[in-house]
């Protein structure tokens, strides 16, 4: 299976931050799901499981050590959910491609969501110090 940064427009920035070490969307925390009428667009507000192993300095001086990122399908041609009831997500997405359309499972013990789009890009990368 190819690695989910594969199928983003834009793989230059979390390329940049995570170099040949790709972040993993296992054990993701989801804060928020946003859908946008213009597009459509869904973003995806999560902090991830692994922290690069060489940050950038800026990150380092600050003593940041989580990651941020909000993940952005546009064109919408389906999307499902189920759950959302409860305040912690703890997810495991997968994101693959099929008929041209780029896939997103996203799996928790509260959770389903599935969404086929266009495209996938990451909208932010932020990084913060978490407790």
């Amino acid at each position: 299976m190819k690695p989910w940064t594969d199928y983003l427009v834009n793989s230059k920035y979390i390329d940049s931050i995570y170099h040949k070490d790709k972040p993993s969307l296992h054990n993701v925390d989801i804060h928020e799901v946003i859908f946008h009428r213009d597009g459509p667009k869904i973003s995806i507000r999560m902090n991830l499981n692994e922290f690069p192993v060489s940050p950038p300095p800026k990150w380092v001086e600050q003593k940041f050590n989580t990651v941020q990122i909000i993940l952005t399908f546009v064109d919408i041609y389906d999307v499902s959910m189920s759950g959302w009831v409860d305040t912690n997500y703890i997810a495991n997405l997968t994101i693959e491609k099929s008929n041209e359309k780029v896939c997103l499972n996203v799996r928790s013990a509260n959770l389903n969501l599935g969404i086929k789009a266009s495209f996938i890009d990451i909208e932010s990368i932020t990084a913060y110090m978490r407790k």
